[in-house]
């Protein structure tokens, strides 16, 4: 075996040109097979028995973030579709203080006209009142005067002609002038 190595060290300096002087040996050769059968063998033995467990647990972290990316893109979509319900019922709530403030000038206005139509009815019944209490204090009035009128006239007939007269005829005879004055 050694002059195997020995052969194929004089055919790989050979083969170095100007690298010459490097000089590989035997023992170089033989070292640079052991260490190129121990990295094979190492690279066999990690792929069986490390590269599975390895990638499996590479999967699992990927499968993990992506889950994880996947939550988030779902959250955010979550999120995003609750800002647009609270936007709309925002946009509801002010709709409805909005017809909720028309309403309520509404009613105000129309409890305002109620008010004003009211007073101004009352007025319109207490001038009526007032105009029927006066028409019955001239009415009553007048009564009062044509009484006295008829006193003193009665009174006055009475001293001219000074004998008794029938008070009720009297009356009925000055009711009679009255009312031809009228």
């Amino acid at each position: 075996m050694n002059e195997i190595l020995e052969k194929i060290a004089e055919v790989v300096n050979s083969c170095l040109g100007p690298l010459n002087g490097l000089k590989v040996t035997g023992s170089d050769i033989r070292d640079l097979l052991i260490q190129l059968c121990a990295t094979i063998l190492l690279f066999v033995v990690i792929r069986v028995f490390l590269w599975k467990p390895i990638t499996n647990i590479l999967e699992t972290r990927r499968q993990a973030v992506d889950k994880a990316l996947e939550d988030a893109k779902v959250s955010k979509d979550t999120a995003k579709a609750l800002e647009e319900e609270l936007s709309s019922e925002l946009a509801k709530a002010k709709a409805s203080v909005q017809e909720i403030l028309a309403k309520a000038e509404k009613d105000g206005n129309l409890r305002r006209e109620q008010i004003i139509t009211e007073a101004k009815q009352e007025a319109k019944q207490r001038l009526e009142n007032l105009e029927l209490e006066l028409e019955q204090e001239k009415n009553s009035m007048q009564k009062e005067i044509r009484k006295e009128i008829v006193d003193i006239a009665f009174a006055a007939a009475e001293k001219i002609v000074a004998k008794e007269i029938d008070q009720n005829k009297y009356m009925d005879v000055v009711d009679e002038i009255l009312k031809g004055a009228n």
